[in-house]
């Protein structure tokens, strides 16, 4: 009978465990769902749903870090990343993120310096050389920044071709030259592969509204913008 009990024990633990998993994959989902919308108090409650039933997610901190990244809290969300990478250190997003952090604060050498490391895991990333241009660009070498974009593949799997040569003509003031490539850009890409880049301009202050009148000569391959049929997803 006592053997019998035990099993019973067992299975009963296991599949609490289960449903303690489940329920954390529900409340993360819910979170990240609020947290698209903007609402990050419902997705911080969500999150906290989501700890309690499950602590050793990493997309939880991750998550969190997240929100704190928007709300501009950065030395928090760097906290809260680097706790998603103690649980996973081979968790790309948070480091992913890390650089991100780094590029918000104004620290362009080291988040570049990041970017490239995982670019040693991932070298194909059209995101990454974007993220790179992006450092480049605010470090004041528009230079490297161009030699960045001639490098990356045309047309990518993604926006970011567009969204790099765009932040180069805003970079220099060129906002006319700047608008034709975020024009062209939503002819072969969905609104939804576009939202991440065109965020990623804004929270940099790489706007048309931000910048002064050209001061050079554009890029020679500025005026590849992307025709018909040149570019498709």
């Amino acid at each position: 009978m006592q053997p019998f009990l035990t099993v019973c024990c067992f299975v009963l633990v296991v599949q609490a465990g289960v449903a303690d998993q489940r329920n954390a994959n529900v409340a993360l989902e819910r979170a990240t769902n609020a947290f698209k919308q903007g609402r990050f108090e419902e997705a911080g409650k969500q999150l906290d749903a989501a700890a309690r039933a499950d602590s050793k997610k990493p997309e939880i901190p991750n998550l969190r870090g997240a929100i704190f990244t928007r709300q501009k809290r950065y030395e928090e969300a760097a906290q809260q990343f680097s706790e998603a990478l103690a649980l996973d250190p081979k968790f790309y997003p948070a480091k992913l993120n890390l650089a991100e952090v780094k590029l918000l604060q104004g620290q362009y050498g080291e988040a570049a310096e990041q970017y490239q490391a995982l670019k040693q895991a991932d070298p194909d990333s059209e995101t990454l050389d974007f993220k790179l241009v992006l450092c480049a660009l605010l470090e004041g070498n528009q230079a490297k920044a161009s030699g960045i974009v001639d490098l990356m593949k045309f047309p990518g799997t993604t926006p970011a071709y567009y969204y790099a040569r765009a932040a180069i003509a805003l970079r220099r003031g060129d906002n006319e030259l700047a608008q034709k490539y975020l024009e062209n850009v939503k002819k072969y890409y969905a609104e939804v592969q576009c939202r991440y880049f065109a965020q990623s301009l804004e929270e940099v202050n790489l706007t048309s509204a931000t910048q002064s009148r050209p001061q050079e000569t554009p890029d020679p391959r500025s005026g590849k913008v992307g025709n018909s049929g040149s570019a498709s997803q």
